[in-house]
């Protein structure tokens, strides 16, 4: 009888453990990939990684010719200083105008007539103008200058994640295209891991069971 007894319990129990309990085999590891998409087109000089490399994030994956970039950021900073020079030329002038508009209309008006000081305002009207004018053109080259530097920037491609490298098959030499992926980086922080279980079995499973 007590054979039989634990016959029909160990019976049970494997019963209810397939029937009942939520178990599967029906289960995947998965982890997210990042493609590695340059910023800039060039031909790549260093390839710093090998296929299924684990990399850091902030490690430099590989460099591309920065050669025209450099030349890019040396004559945007050219440009910028020769805009700089034009709106130190620009205020001076706007300042010897205010001050001879200033001593002008200090007379009386029978020591200049109406047209000399309407010329005066004139002229620094114009003078003011052509100043706002230099500033807008130096806002600009420094906006260039700084996108010409981003892109020198650029040329050092980085890994934004911890991971692993995969699908490499470039080699040095090859040109990357600003916008194509290059290759990929399994995300070493993203796996997760997929079951199916049956529909009977979801009501036994509870947020944070094993």
């Amino acid at each position: 009888l007590l054979v039989a007894a634990l016959a029909i319990i160990a019976a049970w129990l494997v019963w209810n453990y397939y029937t009942q309990s939520p178990w599967t085999r029906d289960g995947k590891v998965r982890a997210e990939q990042v493609s590695i998409t340059p910023q800039v087109s060039g031909s790549i000089l260093q390839l710093n990684v090998r296929d299924n490399q684990l990399v850091k994030a902030g490690d430099v994956l590989f460099r591309i010719d920065d050669t025209p970039y450099r030349i890019a950021a040396l004559n945007a900073e050219a440009q910028l200083a020769k805009a700089k020079a034009e709106m130190a030329k620009a205020q001076a002038e706007q300042t010897k105008a205010a001050s001879d508009a200033r001593r002008r209309r200090r007379l009386s008006p029978e020591a200049i007539s109406a047209e000399d000081l309407e010329s005066v305002n004139t002229a620094l009207n114009s003078a003011t103008t052509t100043l706002a004018a230099a500033k807008a053109v130096v806002g600009v080259a420094q906006a260039s200058l700084e996108h010409a530097q981003w892109q020198l920037d650029q040329t050092a491609v980085k890994s934004p994640v911890d991971g692993w490298v995969t699908n490499l098959t470039t080699r040095v030499g090859d040109y990357a295209s600003a916008g194509h992926p290059v290759f990929a980086l399994v995300d070493s922080n993203s796996f997760y891991v997929i079951g199916y279980f049956e529909e009977t079995k979801l009501r036994h499973i509870r947020a944070g069971d094993p």
